[in-house]
């Protein structure tokens, strides 16, 4: 846990770091070198790690809130749902998912969800009903009806592992 918590340490910051540069130089390739550098799990991480910090959000189009579906209509939901990032409806980033609890049936019955913490210190993974989602398939997003705040009042649950 610690070895994990020091690499997305390093990775967010490499990419501040690289951020800043390419911000002030112009160069483009800094961000990209770094993401790749880095993998792209650990950089994704990061990077959703730095927008909750710096307290970014995301905007959606009409289309794209036209194109969410349910849950039950993602094909191959574990996998596909597994590397999505969760925001609410105002497009408060909430965090990535951490696990798909489907039932018998394969479909998703719960989400859990990495929320709160920086840097893998202080985050804790809440549970939230799947009938709660809608999923934008063409960002990867998995869009909740609640809110920021009411996410982080859920309980903490354990994960199998």
């Amino acid at each position: 846990m610690a070895l994990k918590s020091l690499s997305l340490a390093a990775a967010a910051v490499l990419a501040l770091s690289s951020a800043a540069f390419a911000a002030t130089t112009g160069n483009t390739e800094a961000t990209s070198s770094t993401q790749h550098a880095t993998g792209n799990v650990a950089a994704s991480k990061a990077t959703t790690e730095v927008e909750k910090a710096v307290g970014a959000g995301d905007s959606f189009t009409e289309a794209e809130l036209k194109s969410a579906v349910a849950l039950s209509k993602v094909k191959d939901a574990k996998d596909t749902l597994a590397t999505a990032k969760v925001d609410d409806p105002k497009g408060n980033i909430i965090g990535p998912v951490k696990n798909v609890v489907t039932g018998k049936s394969g479909m998703p019955t719960a989400i859990h969800v990495d929320v709160g913490g920086w840097l893998g210190v202080g985050e804790r993974v809440v549970s939230i009903t799947a009938k709660n989602f809608t999923y934008i398939p063409d960002r990867g997003i998995l869009m909740t009806k609640m809110s920021k705040a009411e996410i982080q009042k859920l309980p903490a649950v354990k994960e199998k592992g």
